[in-house]
């Protein structure tokens, strides 16, 4: 989960660098939702309580949502772009 954290810390960094920007965006929300399911994973096996997890999901959530819209963002200024 480290390595995927800084493998999604260089993609942003990537995608903040770029003018194309969309092909990092998507990595970078690939691996959050691998990031998710590793998070689920740890608590069905104990390794974290739910409790832990609540505190980590609202980051999550929020990590999530702003790269999504990042996304969104950069797909729109494309479409004006063509």
């Amino acid at each position: 989960m480290v390595d995927l954290n800084l493998e999604m810390i260089s993609l942003i960094y990537q995608a903040n660098g770029s003018y194309e920007k969309l092909k990092s965006l998507e990595d970078f929300l690939n691996k959050y939702r691998m990031l998710v399911i590793l998070f689920r994973v740890c608590v069905e096996q104990k390794v974290i309580t739910e409790r832990q997890y609540a505190g980590f999901a609202i980051l999550i959530d929020k990590i999530g949502r702003q790269g999504t819209r990042w996304k969104q963002y950069n797909e729109k200024a494309k479409d004006r772009k063509q």
